[in-house]
């Protein structure tokens, strides 16, 4: 052999371990981004349809608020039931409402404050 290429093999075999760790890690981060890459390629459409999938499965399963509710219970009311007890459609009670009421079911005659028997009992 030629002095040059023992000297070639000299410096390769000096620094064959710094070679096969930089040759070792060239193969790793080709694995991975490899593995990244076909990940994207599967995960990408598989997860954007499974969104869709969940997304109508939410919305046909979606809870509405009370505001929601209430208006939408207001309007059911007044299209079949307004007027069947004689009230207004939408009108609610004001305090003149209050004052016009006869309250004279109330008997202020007997003052039962014990509520043990009743005041029609007879002994």
């Amino acid at each position: 052999m030629s002095q040059a290429k023992v000297d070639r093999y000299k410096e390769e075999k000096k620094n064959r371990e710094k070679n096969l760790k930089k040759k070792r890690i060239k193969k790793y981060i080709v694995v991975i981004v490899a593995a990244l890459l076909i990940g994207a390629c599967i995960g990408y459409p598989l997860g954007k349809k499974l969104y869709k999938v969940n997304a109508e499965r939410r919305a046909a399963n979606e809870t509405v608020s009370a505001t929601l509710y209430d208006a939408w219970l207001q309007n059911y009311w007044n299209a079949n039931y307004a007027g069947t007890l004689g009230f207004s459609t939408t009108e609610s009670a004001t305090s003149t409402d209050a004052d016009t009421d006869n309250v004279t079911d109330v008997d202020n005659s007997v003052d039962n404050t014990d509520g043990d028997t009743p005041t029609d009992a007879k002994e």
